[in-house]
């Protein structure tokens, strides 16, 4: 072989071993907001990414580069609207409903307005609003269900069952106890009980779609269909799950554990890909959260030792960022564009797979105030066994879209295969030099 060829031939191979290498680089936030003296309790990003919206206290509207845009009485937890346009904030037995500022507008329009606010009878644990914003679905301490028509502001609830998890797409709202899985009709009314194998409470509960769901069981994911409780499929994970999140339609789930690891699976179940982002193993280094762009291009986690892992669809880790506190909520743009994420007290706002942009300097904040209502409160409602709605609902709002790591994520057989391929050749041609 002529030494031209040998040359041409080895530099072929040595790419082929290089591609199959993922590409990783260490990530700066693009700018961070510190808030000393609150806690940020949820997060919510616009479809593209120009709107970021945290529940601290108060509800504060940041715009992409990080300039705050306003900041609105009340807010501990948050969810937007599919296309940008509205948020809801939970706050104590309340909820508040903004119309969000527009980042690129006049100085009016990125100002945001408050439309209403409801007061419950009870606490509100947890929240979830669906895609449209015409339904917004949640639990108080007991695990007792609240259900308010957006539109009608009219809300009811059920204190007959009690659901480890509840969650709401379109207009179906599902809970999931240890045995069963219950769906509710738009007024809180119990429309259907089917029994579920599980072996312990639900902390985690994703819908793919009206007929199923996907929950947590321990150190397993199950796909059961909401309609006669049939298991669909089941698959164990390495550690108990500690996050769940998923694309709309379900084309990738991802489940992170307390021991570090992130699994994606398809919507058949089939598992995908692996991650370790702990591969020593470590105390206190867990998955506490993930989140997944609509394609799914775009896996953003955080851990209990504060990292911030970003990965691509196939698993591979693109980007990671050691923030060194413990990471409690993280969201994705519907376009992957941009992450953000939070501790307790700190903002972090990244560019996943772009060249970070030079940091806004944000000051830090200190979020103070009484709550005063800008609105005259409708009735309080007493959660009782699911009092009817007064009218359909449909919405006033409209559509909610929905450091330095060791990766294991999982190769292909075609992968492996060229990288077997590309080592035997180099020892050939290796040989043949000599």
């Amino acid at each position: 072989m002529s030494e031209p060829l040998r040359t041409l031939l080895f530099l072929v191979v040595f790419v082929c071993i290089v591609s199959q290498v993922p590409v990783t680089q260490a990530a700066e936030p693009d700018w961070n907001y510190s808030q000393p003296d609150g806690e940020i309790g949820g997060l919510a990003v616009s479809p593209k990414g120009d709107l970021i919206v945290a529940g601290a206290g108060k509800v504060l509207f940041f715009a992409r580069d990080g300039t705050l845009l306003a900041q609105e009485p009340f807010g501990s937890d948050v969810r937007m609207t599919a296309d940008g346009k509205y948020t809801a904030s939970i706050y104590s037995s309340s909820i508040y409903s903004f119309e969000n500022p527009l980042p690129a507008g006049s100085p009016d329009q990125q100002k945001a307005k408050k439309l209403w606010d409801y007061e419950l009878s009870e606490q509100i644990s947890a929240f979830d609003m669906n895609r449209d914003g015409s339904l917004i679905a949640g639990q108080t301490p007991l695990g007792n269900l609240f259900v308010l028509n957006t539109r009608t502001r009219v809300a009811g609830g059920n204190t007959r069952v009690s659901d480890s998890v509840i969650k709401i797409s379109g207009g179906a709202i599902i809970g999931v106890s240890a045995g069963e899985i219950h769906t509710y009709s738009v007024s809180g009314n119990l429309s259907r009980t089917e029994d579920i194998t599980a072996n312990s409470a639900p902390r985690f509960l994703v819908i793919p779609s009206g007929s199923s769901v996907v929950f947590s069981d321990g150190q397993a994911i199950r796909r059961v269909n909401t309609y006669n409780g049939t298991e669909r499929w089941k698959q164990q994970v390495s550690g108990a799950v500690s996050a769940l999140s998923i694309t709309p339609g379900g084309s990738l789930i991802a489940a992170g554990t307390e021991k570090g690891n992130i699994a994606g699976f398809d919507k058949n179940g089939n598992l995908s890909w692996t991650y370790s982002s702990n591969p020593e193993n470590r105390q206190s280094a867990g998955i506490t959260c993930s989140a997944v762009s609509d394609t799914g291009e775009t896996v953003a986690a955080g851990t209990a030792d504060g990292k911030i892992l970003f990965l691509d669809s196939r698993g591979n880790l693109t980007g990671s960022y050691a923030a060194r506190e413990y990471i409690r909520h993280i969201a994705v743009s519907a376009d992957g564009s941009v992450v953000a994420a939070a501790s307790d007290e700190e903002l972090y706002v990244f560019s996943p797979g772009l060249s970070p942009s030079v940091p806004v300097a944000a000051p830090s904040r200190t979020l103070t105030g009484t709550p005063v209502r800008n609105t005259t409160p409708l009735p309080a409602q007493t959660l009782t066994a699911a009092p009817s709605l007064q009218a359909s609902a449909t919405a006033t709002l409209t559509e909610l879209p929905a450091a330095s790591v060791i990766r294991t994520a999982t190769q292909t057989p075609f992968a492996l295969v060229t990288l077997l391929v590309s080592i035997v050749l180099s020892v050939l041609i290796i040989g043949r030099k000599k």
